[in-house]
């Protein structure tokens, strides 16, 4: 039991928490520090005399359970994810759903939220990643016993358009390696068409990830960073990217200075500054909508049509579902498509 003050998004305020001896936790957020600490006291005496079970069937607010959900974000998903998460809920789902009761949300109160979205125009792909943060919170808040069930679930995520993404081909990626070979990130680049490694994992690749007597290459967790899906992936060097390492070693070891990670500027992790850089070398190689990302979905988009099979390239890509891989399905469909036409007869 506590009595505590925490920054939310209209400012400080005091909250009270405790876990009732069956496991079932409360809080309550209150106006002042000497309201909280008498709601606290309340508390203490109402559980010494076994009265508690009148304060843990009380309804829960959701400005509570957004204090509780932000939390345990910040605690068990990664700084980024956490980051917009807060976001969300402090510019978005708090002014919406404010004080009301969670037991008082309904599917029509979602839908009337969504509405709302789109007329201040925001896309509907917007709408659905807030529909999506708003459907976890309350599936945390059935899981603390707070609601019954997650009302988000019978609501109907907003149609989209289904979208294709850029993927470089042959002259293209020609065009785009020759145009970086002078350029610092040319070792980046390469790594990211050969490996489609994140961004984030470009940036933390360390030395100690590269095994160059097996010609392999480990994505995995370090002490401050992880992956996308906590899990590992080994990818086999491809012959240039072997070689371009090796080179960006050989470099390392000629300025005198033992560095830990991969890709460095002035000796320390590079951090930033890849974005502008890439979007030279776009310039200087005549292309367009090219980011680092593009790389990835180019790595994923030339296996698939090379004949890679999906679960395998789901393997590669560090892919958590299947379905995130089934997007470049239709480039296997249109390539074995093509293949028929390769028959001596096929012309008649």
């Amino acid at each position: 039991m506590s009595v505590y003050k925490r920054k939310f998004g209209t400012g400080p305020k005091w909250c009270v928490y405790i876990t009732f001896p069956n496991g079932k936790r409360y809080r309550r957020v209150v106006g002042t520090k000497k309201q909280a600490e008498e709601v606290h006291r309340k508390l203490k005496n109402e559980l010494v005399e076994g009265r508690w079970d009148l304060w843990e069937n009380e309804d829960v607010p959701f400005s509570d359970l957004a204090i509780e959900y932000m939390e345990y974000s910040k605690a068990n998903k990664a700084a980024s994810t956490s980051a917009i998460n807060k976001y969300r809920i402090e510019a978005h789902l708090l002014p919406y759903f404010g004080d009301t009761f969670l037991s008082q949300i309904t599917p029509q109160m979602v839908d009337g939220y969504k509405a709302m979205r789109i007329r201040e125009g925001v896309s509907p792909n917007t709408v659905n990643r807030e529909l999506s943060n708003l459907s976890h919170m309350l599936r945390m808040a059935v899981r603390w016993r707070y609601v019954d069930k997650n009302v988000v679930s019978s609501v109907d995520k907003m149609k989209v358009p289904e979208r294709t993404h850029r993927f470089l081909n042959q002259e293209e990626l020609r065009l785009l390696v020759e145009a970086s070979r002078e350029s610092y990130i040319y070792p980046i680049i390469v790594t990211a068409l050969h490996t489609g490694m994140r961004k984030s994992e470009l940036l933390n690749l360390k030395w100690s990830d590269i095994d160059f007597d097996r010609a392999t290459v480990m994505v995995q967790a370090k002490e401050d960073w992880h992956t996308k899906n906590y899990k590992s992936r080994t990818i086999q060097l491809t012959p240039m990217l072997y070689g371009v390492l090796g080179e960006q070693k050989k470099l390392q070891a000629e300025l005198g200075v033992q560095r830990e990670y991969i890709f460095t500027y002035k000796g320390a992790q590079l951090r930033s500054g890849i974005d502008a850089s890439l979007r030279k070398v776009v310039k200087a190689a005549g292309l367009k909508k090219v980011t680092l990302h593009t790389l990835r979905h180019t790595f994923a988009s030339q296996l698939v049509m090379a004949g890679v099979p999906l679960r395998e390239v789901q393997e590669l890509m560090g892919h958590k579902s299947f379905e995130t891989t089934l997007q470049y399905a239709h480039l296997s469909e249109d390539h074995v498509k093509k293949q028929v036409l390769k028959l001596p007869f096929a012309n008649g």
